[in-house]
């Protein structure tokens, strides 16, 4: 269901030059939907950009943590990213 709404607005934006304001925590889902991303952490933008370039290479740590959090299907790699994020938060 998230997958056919998330292709619906894709669709929306090319076909009609739509743009939005789209929240989430989910950066996998922002990515697939902006070009420009911004990061809030406690109310304040911490981070904006374009949005490969904040997912590619995250200056702030919060930005750091949501991408370390995000699911890979390589399991190797999820195991890597959890280590990453445990690191982050100091456990």
């Amino acid at each position: 269901m998230q997958a056919k709404v998330l292709e619906l607005f894709r669709d929306i934006q090319q076909e009609f030059g739509f743009g939005c304001l789209f929240i989430s925590h989910d950066l996998a889902v922002v990515d697939t939907l902006s070009s420009w991303v911004g990061v809030l952490y406690k109310g304040r933008l911490v981070e904006q950009g374009i949005g490969n370039q904040v997912m590619g290479n995250p200056r702030h740590d919060y930005t750091r943590r949501l991408i370390a959090s995000l699911p890979v299907p390589d399991p190797q790699e999820q195991s890597r990213r959890r280590e990453e994020h445990r690191a982050l938060l100091g456990i």
